[in-house]
């Protein structure tokens, strides 16, 4: 029989954890008549409060979840006893069995009743159809677009890095031009070939090799730029009547005055189908003709620099920029 003790009394025999101690509840206030009433009248209006339109579409939720995982039919269902009647067992299909035809393809019936899709949109029959079909549409439109981006990508950086490399050799090209205009000029003795040191053109313009024709025309045209710049600003500044004696042949040609000497039409505006054609040539091929008349005409190598004593240029690595490194 157990002890009761008061709450002093088991302080002071807390060292005595053998004996059991119970606390009096024979003291607790009981529930009044009033308070009864007050609680019942909060319980029946709880129960009678409507339930909102979100707990009762959570209610029929898990309602639906639970009949949908049960996987076995109620063995006390009108619905499985008819089964039953017809020969079917839990965890077998329904029906006659097929017999195998040698093929090795499995028994394909179903051992379980057709699972209840419930719908809760508003679409209607073949809606999820449609937005299956739009969604295939769309993702098969994606993933094209997406290659062709990559195709795309690919193909610029393939571009940069083609006109990168045309550039670079449009440069190489103006190097050898100049290289063949110096040689040109020193095989003839021309000590006035720079169209910016003499002004005027000592020689026809189709004269000239069209190798390097471009670059003397191109030349020429900024020449002729300059000069008529200077005319424009010099009859700006000065009268007609003005006699300079410090005054150039050129600059007295310029002013309308008659020149002491006779110079050449540079005729720069005329057409030039054998420059047209060469301009009309890829950078790598006119490259490759530059290249390949310093060697032949000059025993000059663009890429060694260098120019050979003789036509066996020996020690040059090869004719093409790759084999010398």
């Amino acid at each position: 029989m157990a002890i009761l003790k008061t709450p002093e009394q088991a302080a002071d025999d807390e060292d005595d954890y053998l004996t059991m101690t119970f606390e009096d509840t024979s003291s607790s206030k009981r529930e009044t008549l009033t308070e009864k009433k007050k609680r019942q009248a909060r319980e029946a209006e709880i129960k009678g409060r409507p339930k909102s339109k979100a707990e009762l579409a959570a209610e029929e939720k898990a309602r639906r979840e639970e009949a949908l995982n049960t996987s076995q039919l109620d063995p006390k269902s009108k619905g499985f006893k008819m089964m039953a009647a017809l020969g079917y067992k839990p965890g077998t299909a329904l029906g006659v069995a097929r017999e195998s035809n040698g093929d090795g393809q499995p028994d394909d019936r179903l051992l379980e009743p057709i699972g209840v899709e419930v719908k809760s949109d508003r679409g209607g029959i073949g809606a999820d159809a449609e937005k299956k079909r739009k969604f295939r549409e769309e993702a098969a439109a994606l993933n094209e677009d997406l290659k062709k981006r990559k195709v795309d990508e690919g193909d610029f950086r393939e571009r940069q890095q083609q006109e990168r490399e045309e550039k670079r050799m449009t440069g190489q090209i103006f190097g050898a031009m100049k290289v063949c205009e110096r040689l040109d000029d020193g095989d003839r003795g021309d000590a006035q070939a720079d169209p910016s040191e003499q002004g005027l053109q000592s020689r026809p313009l189709l004269s000239i090799n069209v190798l390097w024709r471009g670059l003397v025309k191109e030349k020429l045209l900024k020449e002729r730029d300059r000069r008529m710049r200077y005319d424009l600003h010099q009859s700006l500044s000065r009268r007609p009547t003005y006699d300079d004696p410090d005054e150039d042949e050129d600059d007295k040609l310029a002013m309308g005055k008659k020149p002491d000497r006779e110079v050449v039409d540079l005729d720069l505006d005329q057409d030039d189908a054998e420059l047209d054609d060469f301009e009309a040539l890829p950078v790598a091929e006119k490259l490759s003709r530059l290249v390949s008349y310093l060697r032949e005409r000059w025993h000059y190598c663009f890429w060694c620099k260098y120019q050979y004593p003789d036509e066996s240029m020996d020690g040059c690595p090869g004719l093409t920029e790759e084999e010398h490194g």
